[in-house]
């Protein structure tokens, strides 16, 4: 008999503002209705198959909010909206976001739905392109469309309704729109008592990760991620965060009591990582066992796990077992992921005919039988996600998984188990005193920590939870509640998601607004404090594959301050942005006051210059200033005075002090508006380097901001500035 254990993890980042209430994505209502509540009514149909979920806490909180607070996201409400009374802005942003779903499985097997794919031609136009071949008719299908494609097909086949809409593709009215949404928040409520009901039956185990899906052992301590790494580069500022480690095991075991109505067993700690330190965390918080890679368990063991050329594991002594892991006085059962089976379930057998990808799965683990000879039968353990593979299958999946099932079902030397139950009835025999820190992908953390975007996210956790703890010891008699929001938004950004996205290795369309969700958070810390937010929360984190929108400084410059362009050489080897080359500013649908920024130096002096639409400018003069916001090599602004100020003069502004304008700040506006400032009283040294960002502000209000998704970056020069540029 062979044992085996299919663990499916089910994983949505926090994507809640606690402020306002919304979410800014919609992946948990849409996998909601597809993949998570999917996968367990195609389960009802095959008694004999018994599997173990795992499910984020901060996914259960979610799926609730949707279901129970009518929790709305920013694609929901563009889908409330009349299709004729959507502004421009909202079409835009309707024609780049409404079709994020797999062309191949998901739009392209509906007429109507790929009709307006073709029209919308990603590959060639941008939005603003096609903008006028799009009708109210074209809009209000594509909103029905873009949520009706993600029912699950068993839904769909369950509801008449459903069905017909499908059936019929086109033509939508705003009565099929709002059916469309409301049964949406109907399928949500059913997910987690469907859970429910099969964990009671005892066909399914589900278990429970930390709470926003942090990764333990860089809370725990980040230089574990040196261990099978020694030269990765770790953020500048050490973080220690053992107490949040615990919290977030805490809340994790709460939610799961308040859910299903018992303690869990079982965890997958966040990304299978693993490490010494969480041991103890894990054991003291009643968790029996947890689960993790291969790969770990053969550098826990410094022994290979060996495969033959097709990929099938020749040991499966070391692999196909339970272990113990004894840590001082706190031990824990641990199952190893096959890491090839479970990547041919992920990534590979949605290419596969259906018949082809099962006869091959199942050829596999029929090789395993003749080394089941002792008696005690092999745990095969298959562990990966439960919701971003189906949409690479035809079906949703449902046709391969339904033809496995059944043929596992029929094989009498096989059982699917619940990872809980082998563990009861085949207890771990070997010890390990030592569990390699690392994760599922590469045995290593350098997914999470190292890139130089990551550190620089974990320094922002870390500046961040330094605030909150001297604001605790400056106001002791803080509110409470105050302080449990703030906590709360902390541990929101130590999840693992943000730094997933951050770097070079991992890509998603919706990078920007992942990294902007994150500073997001550690921004509420701040306003719930009721203090200024640090600017250089406002600067994205994320600057890979993005082409700088501006050009760097060449050589020194000699300006002569009067608020006209002098000669054509006067700013020729300066940086400059252009406001319509930025690549995000293609979808604003409005002029911009401001429309270039040019900015440069001589070996003592930084040099900026503004060119603007005088007319649209005008109706900003009242009331509007330029800031300059400098966020390395520490947080500084250049503040001018109000347009309408006779004669224009600026300030510097740090957080410890004023020093207000002065005669030597010079600064000039006329037909463009041309500042000075010398290095020295911005205390910045040779070498330094510099970023900053400008925005035009009125009142309280931003206007514009230059460059608007990055930052203007450069060294301060030295002498030698013109010669080493010459030699490049």
């Amino acid at each position: 008999m062979i044992k085996i254990a299919f663990y499916w993890h089910q994983h949505q980042p926090y994507y809640k503002d606690n402020l306002t209430g919304e979410y800014s994505m919609p992946w948990v209502r849409l996998h909601g209705i597809k993949d998570y509540i999917g996968m367990a009514l195609l389960l009802e149909e095959f008694p004999k198959i018994h599997q173990t979920f795992n499910y984020v806490p901060c996914l259960l909180d979610q799926l609730k909010d949707y279901g129970e607070n009518c929790a709305i996201d920013r694609f929901w409400k563009l889908t409330k909206i009349a299709a004729e009374d959507l502004t421009e802005e909202e079409k835009l942003y309707v024609l780049d976001n409404f079709f994020s779903a797999n062309h191949q499985n998901m739009i392209d097997i509906y007429p109507r739905y790929k009709e307006l794919l073709k029209k919308r031609n990603f590959r060639r136009k941008r939005a603003q392109d096609v903008l006028k071949n799009f009708s109210s008719r074209d809009f209000q299908d594509l909103q029905v469309w873009a949520n009706l494609t993600w029912y699950h097909s068993l839904i769909i086949q369950r509801d008449p309704l459903l069905a017909e809409l499908v059936k019929r593709g086109e033509g939508f009215t705003k009565e099929d729109k709002e059916f469309v949404l409301s049964k949406q928040i109907e399928v949500i409520k059913q997910i987690i008592p469907l859970h429910k009901r099969l964990q009671d039956s005892k066909q399914i185990e589900v278990t429970t990760s930390p709470y926003y899906h942090p990764i333990l052992p860089l809370l725990c301590n980040q230089e574990s991620a040196r261990v099978v790494l020694p030269h990765l580069s770790l953020p500048k500022k050490k973080l220690l965060a053992i107490e949040d480690a615990k919290i977030q095991v805490e809340k994790a075991v709460l939610t799961y009591e308040r859910h299903f109505g018992q303690k869990p067993s079982g965890m997958w700690p966040s990304e299978g990582a693993v490490s010494d330190e969480i041991i103890p965390i894990l054991s003291q918080a009643g968790f029996r066992w947890v689960a993790s890679d291969e790969e770990i368990l053969a550098s826990s063991l410094d022994n290979q796990i060996l495969r033959d050329k097709y990929g099938d594991v020749v040991t499966p002594d070391i692999l196909y077992k339970p272990y113990r892991v004894n840590i001082k006085d706190d031990n824990i059962n641990v199952v190893f992921r096959d890491h090839h089976l479970s990547d041919l379930i992920g990534f590979q057998y949605s290419q596969y005919m259906v018949d082809n990808a099962v006869s091959d799965f199942m050829n596999r683990i029929n090789n395993l039988k003749k080394y089941n000879v002792n008696g005690k039968p092999l745990l095969v353990t298959i562990i990966l996600d439960g919701e971003n593979a189906w949409e690479y299958y035809p079906n949703c999946g449902v046709d391969f998984l339904r033809k496995l099932y059944e043929v596992i079902s029929n094989d009498c030397e096989l059982e699917c188990v619940r990872i809980r139950d082998y563990l009861e009835e085949y207890p771990p025999e070997q010890t390990l005193q030592h569990i390699c820190p690392g994760s599922w992908i590469g045995h290593n953390l350098a997914t999470w920590i190292g890139h130089e975007e990551k550190n620089s996210a974990w320094d922002l956790v870390e500046d961040t939870r330094s605030f909150v703890k001297d604001q605790a010891l400056k106001t002791p008699h803080l509110n409470n509640d105050t302080i449990a929001k703030v906590w709360e938004e902390i541990f929101i950004a130590e999840g693992s998601d943000w730094f997933w996205w951050l770097g070079d290795d991992h890509f998603t369309p919706h990078k920007d607004e992942f990294d902007s969700l994150f500073r997001l958070h550690l921004k509420n810390v701040y306003k719930l404090f009721n203090v200024d937010t640090p600017r250089i929360l406002d600067a994205p984190i994320s600057r890979v594959d993005r082409k700088k929108p501006y050009s760097h400084p060449k050589r020194f410059l000699d300006i002569k301050l009067d608020g006209v362009v002098s000669n054509y050489f006067e700013w020729l080897d300066a940086g400059k942005y252009s406001v319509s080359k930025d690549m995000d500013t293609m979808h604003r649908t409005s002029a911009q006051p401001i429309h270039s920024v040019f900015f440069g130096f001589d070996v003592d002096n930084l040099f900026i210059r503004i060119d603007f639409d005088k007319d649209l400018l005008s109706q900003y003069m009242e009331k509007s200033k330029l800031v300059i916001t400098f966020i390395q090599p520490r947080e500084l602004q250049i503040h001018t005075s109000a347009f309408m100020d006779k004669p224009l003069r600026f300030s510097i502004k740090n957080k410890n002090d004023t020093h207000e304008g002065k005669d030597f700040y010079r600064i000039s506006f006329g037909k463009i508006l041309e500042l000075s400032c010398p290095f020295a009283d911005l205390v910045f040294f040779t070498g330094t380097d510099v970023e900053f960002f400008i925005e035009l502000v009125k009142d309280t209000e931003t206007i514009q901001r230059m460059p608007l998704r990055t930052v203007f970056c450069f060294s301060v020069p030295s002498k030698d500035f013109e010669r080493m540029m010459w030699q490049v």
